[in-house]
């Protein structure tokens, strides 16, 4: 039990955190939830945006979006919490007794990679209800338990909350596949068909079902949560959670390997670690599922395991560094040293707010140009009133939109220049973190261009309009770190970034500066600020 605890502890230290939903979809998801109370229907088309409103588009997450509406987000973020220690709860209690002597070392470093998705998305309900699915059905197992009943009814609220629903019925499916002959397949057969037959009861019907081998067909955009470890690290996309994944695959597939070799493995097991590592093969938003299905199989596989001196040395150095882990999330050293903006709070943060909060207040014209990372937040606050150019759902606008309009104009400025003659942008609402090729290269154009001129900066936004809206410019060659008030020496490092490659070196200086007084042992404060010198001395 203790064992258990501890995990549990380790989980809620790395989730107690600043929570940056809203720089993801959350903002969204709220209109959307705001929208389907409203009208009691559930749109079917784009409706947010200027360029592809009547693109055809399917919502599988339009449950939780009614739900965000109406709980409210701080009610949201202790569920969040709740949802994830209790599928957690539950996949620690599938572990059988006579292997808990393995459950802390290895289910430490199963659990470090929950880490990778942490914020409040639909998801989440995707990690309960397959803790839930795969708690009941291996109760089951052991002892007919009603509880089985509730499998087609959790398909239900799955298929209209995430779209990795098809994980449930997988499992039923590896569950009947390994208890063929069985005396409970009757039961088992007769609650996957009204699994898939509650499956068809949403929205879109057949094609709300298929959609999971279909909803990439149409991607014209490559975002990171769908490609692979090897993809990112390929491209020095640095994540310490990857380290986690590749060791927890390797334990699963050296304890398969055991298992098989001594003929000691039941099918389900072997077919669960297989699924939950394909999973995490397939993209890094699944990673969490070598937790939720990997884990608990992996520990039955090697049967009955007595206790011996290694292993309770191995509990003894597990249970310290965890202790020690756990300490550094909620004392919040982590992520100073990570240079991250997070601190341990429950609170819900939005990187656009400052901006949004501009452009509202000062009623920028329209239309605006926007990059993809932040049209959910100013659909949040904007809409109806502004609609955006583009926002994060690729699938909810033509792949060709973005192959032959999106990226080319970012690109080359003179295809966007083109792009202005059509749409006579008036306002440009862009994150200059952006860490895309084409991004950087438009922002780094459209500084140099006459036309335009910077009306508002902070550390994650920059906002520019024409000339001739009556707004005073910000020159950001003079730009000093004394006129903001981060909290975090991360927020004046990203504004120094910015400054420093778009060859305000100067004005970056003195926000790398600032950063390191905050913290001296920053390492990118560090290293920018030896650059930015050796930039100047060199020069």
């Amino acid at each position: 039990m203790w064992a258990k605890l501890l995990l549990l502890f380790f989980v809620f230290s790395f989730l107690f955190k600043t929570d940056h939903s809203f720089d993801q979809d959350l903002g969204r998801h709220l209109k959307l939830g705001e929208i389907i109370w409203q009208t009691k229907s559930v749109p079917t088309t784009n409706l947010f945006s200027y360029t592809n409103p009547d693109f055809p588009f399917i919502n599988t997450h339009w449950l939780f979006e009614i739900l965000v509406y109406a709980v409210g987000l701080q009610p949201l973020l202790l569920i969040k919490i709740i949802i994830f220690l209790f599928s957690v709860w539950l996949i620690l209690k599938i572990v059988p007794k006579e292997n808990t002597v393995l459950l802390l070392p290895i289910g430490f470093i199963f659990l470090h990679v929950l880490r990778e998705r942490t914020e409040l998305r639909p998801e989440i309900f995707s990690f309960l209800f397959t803790a839930s699915t795969y708690y009941i059905l291996e109760k089951y197992l052991k002892k007919p338990t009603k509880l089985i009943y509730l499998l087609p009814i959790i398909q239900l609220l799955w298929i209209n909350t995430h779209i990795y629903f098809f994980v449930g019925l997988v499992l039923q499916a590896i569950f009947l596949r390994s208890h063929i002959g069985c005396g409970k397949l009757k039961i088992l057969c007769l609650v996957f068909i009204l699994s898939v037959l509650f499956s068809l009861l949403n929205p879109n019907g057949l094609a709300g079902f298929l959609y999971p081998f279909n909803v990439t067909k149409n991607y014209g955009y490559t975002i990171v949560e769908n490609q692979t470890i090897f993809l990112l690290e390929s491209i020095s996309f640095a994540n310490p959670n990857f380290l986690f994944a590749k060791l927890s695959i390797g334990i699963a597939s050296l304890f398969a390997l055991l298992a098989l070799i001594k003929r000691k493995f039941e099918i389900k097991n072997i077919l669960l670690v297989t699924f939950g590592i394909v999973l995490s093969l397939m993209n890094v938003r699944s990673l969490p599922y070598l937790a939720f299905l990997t884990l608990p199989a992996t520990l039955q596989n090697p049967g009955v395991v007595r206790k011996r001196t290694i292993f309770t040395i191995s509990i003894v150095i597990t249970a310290t560094l965890l202790l020690i882990e756990s300490y550094l999330y909620l004392n919040g050293d982590y992520y100073k040293y990570k240079d991250s903006n997070d601190q341990p709070t429950l609170k819900l943060i939005s990187s656009s707010k400052g901006a949004m909060d501009f452009v509202l207040k000062n009623n920028l014209p329209q239309p605006i140009f926007n990059n993809f990372d932040i049209g959910s937040y100013i659909i949040y606050r904007g809409y109806p009133k502004y609609q955006v150019f583009v926002d994060g759902r690729p699938e909810a606008y033509p792949k060709e939109f973005f192959t032959q309009t999106y990226i080319p104009s970012q690109s080359d400025y003179f295809k966007f220049k083109d792009l202005d003659k059509q749409y006579k942008f008036k306002s440009i609402i862009f994150s200059h973190t952006d860490q895309t090729p084409w991004g950087k290269s438009f922002l780094s154009s459209v500084l140099k261009d006459k036309e335009w001129k910077t009306v508002y900066i902070d550390d994650f936004m920059i906002v520019l309009a024409l000339q001739d809206v009556p707004l005073e410019a910000i020159d950001l060659s003079k730009l000093k770190a004394a006129d903001f008030k981060f909290v975090s020496h991360r927020s004046y490092l990203n504004l120094g970034l910015f400054l420093f490659t778009s060859g305000f070196k100067e004005s970056a200086e003195t926000f790398i500066t600032r950063s390191l007084q905050l913290f001296p042992q920053s390492l990118l404060g560090n290293a920018l600020f030896g650059v930015n010198v050796s930039s100047k001395f060199f020069w």
